[in-house]
């Protein structure tokens, strides 16, 4: 995903840094509200069973148990490279497909990446990929808004592992 990016920013007149990787204009004090107005959906969330059967994503890792005596190790792995995950969502969704096209469309274009993102959120829980279409909705207006897509991937990767914890919790009570 990086490689195109870079080519592509590289070919494009694009008047902003690296498809809004930038911490200019990035005010911190609405995403800690974002956050907070998350965490009650997200336990919420961690009491449904399509969600704890979706979440951990952590489980993923669970077959190497009978391998290794160092599973905590290859959990906190698997939970960076988990978040890395978002960086390139971020660039991607919100840097590109934002950056790109509003010279084109101007704000309108933050629509279809709102809704081309709750598509790649199909299948997963239901609750999850309605969410998904106003968060990317707010996140796409704020980083048009902004200039910068750092603030809203810090937001997402919070929410990622904050949905990591509540159903860490969730499988745990619910049982």
């Amino acid at each position: 995903m990086l490689v195109p990016l870079v080519v592509l920013y590289k070919i494009l007149p694009v008047e902003q840094n690296f498809w809004g990787m930038t911490l200019k204009n990035v005010q911190w004090r609405p995403y800690c509200l974002m956050l907070v107005l998350m965490l009650p959906l997200i336990i919420f969330a961690s009491t449904q069973a399509d969600f704890l059967s979706a979440y951990p994503r952590v489980r993923q890792v669970a077959f190497i148990v009978p391998y290794t005596e160092n599973l905590l190790w290859y959990q906190f792995l698997y939970e960076i490279s988990y978040g890395i995950d978002f960086i390139t969502i971020e660039l991607f969704f919100r840097g590109f497909l934002v950056f790109a096209f509003v010279r084109y469309a101007g704000p309108s274009a933050i629509l279809p990446m709102a809704t081309f993102y709750c598509s790649i959120h199909f299948g997963k829980p239901l609750l999850e990929c309605i969410s998904s279409f106003f968060g990317g909705l707010i996140l796409g207006m704020v980083a048009h808004k902004t200039q910068s897509i750092v603030d809203g991937l810090a937001v997402h990767l919070s929410i990622a592992w904050m949905m990591e914890i509540g159903s860490y919790v969730g499988n745990i009570v619910m049982k």
